[in-house]
Formats: C-alpha cells, structure tokens, sequence
C-alpha cells in the first residue's frame, strides 16, 4: 500500500467511525459542529474522508462525542485493519 492509499484508508476510516458516533449520540452534523466550533463543512469532509482531524480538532470532537480519543482511534484502526472483502 503506497503513502497515498495508506492516507486515504486512515481517512475514510476516521470518517465511517466519525459517522458512526455521531449517530450513536444521535447528533447531526450541525449540533456536532456547534458542540466543537468546528463548521458542518468541515465534518462533512471528516465524514466523507475527504481528510483527518488535527490532534485539536479530534479532541473536541471526542469531547462532544463523549468518546475517549484512545477508544475512537482504537474502533477507526479496526477498520484499516480489516482484511478486505473479497
């Protein structure tokens, strides 16, 4: 896997495991946003992996997630991890 593929899985796992918090707390996007200062087009982009939150942007969105950031980094690892569907 080449350095761009490999940002591109870290991506969209970040992104399907940002998705799936947010729904777990029943949040959308637009309370997400005003819970961490962040804009709704910047989680959509979280979301759509289109790229990764910062160390500070990760952190306020596990804060309003109410995730720690080690479990939301260990559950998005499990997804690069997976071996792929065949």
């Amino acid at each position: 896997m080449g350095a761009n593929e490999s940002v591109g899985s870290i991506n969209r796992a970040v992104g399907n495991e940002l998705r799936a918090a947010r729904a777990r707390r029943a949040l959308t996007r637009q309370q997400l946003a005003e819970l961490t200062g962040l804009a709704v087009s910047t989680i959509q982009r979280f979301e759509n992996g289109d790229r990764s939150p910062d160390m500070q942007q990760l952190h306020a969105l596990c804060q309003a997630l109410e995730i720690p950031m080690r479990e939301f980094v260990a559950l998005a690892m499990k997804d690069i991890e997976r071996p792929p569907a065949e």
